[in-house]
């Protein structure tokens, strides 16, 4: 999107790195791709003894890292229990939905015992139910949860949700307890500053512009030189290209976008947010978003707008959606916009693990805060042979994406169809509850 404006910038200087010019002739482990996943495992690989470079194209977190509306939890499977009990069975869907938790755990640690200055606010997540079917299922879906894996929630009737949000659109819904966002810029920069600290040489403006098994090695060709690896990581996600294609066959990259308001007085900002929750709504095509950190403006974001939009389009996009939740907000001003890609994957699920010969973790399919953190120390206890390197994802086949280079637009055109799918079942809602 030309001519975006990413709120997360906003005063936030470029970090002072150590990255060496020139190259380093050879590394033990080369990581591709410097946002959340990489710097996560360069951070620990650097820990561990090896020697580290992490080659990032952009910026540092110019990918999603730094576009996403940092919003953190659990990130439980996109399927659901019900979802995961008819594929998997009962004990792996445990297995599964307990990473989300062993992840936010990590990522909670982290941040406290790192002292690292990212914003972090746990205070939950209210999740609109747009019909009552809705706030039905999300119910036995929390019940589920409390009961199987002791996740504590609070289910919100249409009577009371005044007390979450200044919106009467829903029909009640849910908290989430143990949700929260942080400031995913910030977080990027000090993950930056913790593996530039542990020795890891970091370098933005250096992409890969090709891998060759070399040997026992791998050697990748940047602008800048090339350089040897023992070892290849590829955090790339939902940027992957040719370059990086053992990642780009396995994940579908999707556009999202996101929407920051003007200033609102606090009186507003009170009204919308009360609690100061983060927020989400039922749908297949939904709406999530959230007070800024500061507490002075809202971040709208979702595939709302049309592949490509510009920002004039994408606010144009948003404005509707954001009156249907909050009337009191039409007419306001978007002061930034922007997009970002996200990846998803065959079976919905994120992976990590070795493929044709690199490693890989990725595929967070729009959750990814915490789980890409969690999945790089992950992938590099394993590269490291340190114990506590398993996850329940481990058996989980990373297939390739039918039809790949087709993926992108089949899901734009499978937005349009869940889109249309999302206003009809509104409609009978409305009809049967009016």
């Amino acid at each position: 999107m030309k001519g975006q404006s990413i709120f997360w910038d906003r005063d936030l200087p470029e970090p002072a790195l150590h990255g060496a010019a020139p190259l380093p002739d050879r590394v033990d482990v080369a990581v591709v791709g410097g946002g959340f996943t990489g710097l996560s495992a360069a951070l620990h690989l650097a820990r561990g003894g090896r020697s580290v470079a992490v080659l990032e194209a952009g910026r540092i977190g110019a990918g999603a890292s730094s576009r996403n509306g940092g919003m953190v939890g659990p990130s439980f499977h996109k399927l659901g229990s019900a979802g995961l009990l008819a594929r998997y069975g009962e004990t792996k869907t445990l297995a599964l939905m307990r990473e989300g938790l062993h992840a936010l755990d990590h990522f909670e640690a982290l941040i406290r015992d790192e002292g690292i200055q990212c914003d972090l606010q746990m205070r939950g997540r209210f999740r609109g139910a747009r019909t009552l079917a809705d706030r039905e299922s999300m119910a036995r879906e929390c019940d589920w949860l409390h009961r199987n894996l002791g996740l504590e929630s609070r289910m919100v009737d249409a009577a009371d949700q005044r007390d979450e949000i200044g919106s009467d659109t829903y029909r009640g819904g849910v908290v989430y307890l143990r949700d929260g966002g942080v400031h995913p810029r910030k977080l990027v920069l000090e993950l930056a500053r913790l593996a530039d600290a542990a020795g890891a040489v970091v370098v933005p403006g250096c992409p890969v512009t090709a891998l060759r098994h070399d040997g026992p090695d791998v050697t990748l060709a940047t602008p800048r030189g090339s350089l040897r690896a023992g070892e290849v990581v590829l955090a790339t996600n939902g940027y992957a290209d040719r370059r990086s294609a053992a990642m780009a066959r396995r994940v579908v990259p999707i556009e999202t976008f996101v929407v920051a308001t003007e200033e609102l007085s606090p009186e507003r900002m009170a009204e919308l947010t009360p609690r100061g929750r983060m927020f989400g709504e039922t749908g297949r095509v939904f709406m999530w978003y959230r007070p800024t950190p500061d507490g002075r403006r809202f971040i709208f974001g979702g595939r709302l707008a049309r592949a490509g939009a510009g920002p004039e389009a994408c606010k144009a996009a948003f404005a509707p959606s954001v009156a249907r939740v909050f009337p009191q907000l039409d007419g306001v001003r978007f002061d930034h916009a922007w997009s970002g890609q996200i990846a998803y994957t065959p079976d919905h699920s994120p992976h990590l693990g070795m493929v044709d010969g690199v490693w890989l973790a990725g595929g967070y399919c729009g959750s990814g805060v915490t789980r890409s953190v969690y999945l790089g120390m992950k992938l590099a206890r394993r590269i490291l042979g340190q114990p506590g390197a398993e996850t329940a994802l481990d058996d989980l086949p990373f297939d390739k994406v039918p039809f790949s280079p087709f993926s992108r637009q089949g899901a734009a055109l499978l937005t349009r169809w869940y889109a249309w799918q999302d206003a009809r079942d509104l409609r009978r809602a409305a009809a049967a509850e009016g």
